[in-house]
């Protein structure tokens, strides 16, 4: 399990998460949930291992929560703050989604190389 590197990802994925749930990243907390769960939901992958295709369903999923706590953050925010308040608003923590796709997307690529490399062997016989 903690030999994989996309065990790895999805632990830096749940420390950035579980960073944004605490210090959220503008002054509401518009996406303090939506962070926990993507949390939770990394943790979960961790301990999937074993089922590669779930790991990526979780994952997939995961980056839809990620891309939706800012699609909220500039529906419900940004509407009610003029441009200059906009960036005074939000705080060092706002890139921290922006990273956990990435390493999600990174998780994602290695669990597919790690199916591949299982499927391999099939195609022998």
């Amino acid at each position: 399990m903690i030999q994989r590197i996309q065990t790895v990802y999805f632990f830096f994925v749940f420390c950035l998460m579980a960073i944004v749930a605490v210090f959220p990243f503008a002054l509401s907390r518009t996406g303090a949930a939506g962070a926990g769960m993507v949390a939770v939901l990394a943790i979960i992958a961790i301990f999937l291992y074993k089922k590669r295709k779930l790991q990526i369903m979780i994952g997939y999923l995961m980056l839809f929560l990620l891309a939706m706590i800012y699609v909220l953050y500039f529906i419900f925010d940004r509407p009610c703050l003029s441009f200059p308040e906009l960036f005074r608003s939000m705080r060092y923590t706002f890139v921290f989604p922006f990273i956990a796709v990435i390493f999600v997307y990174l998780a994602i690529r290695g669990i597919k190389k790690d199916e591949k490399l299982v499927r391999s062997p099939d195609r022998l016989r």
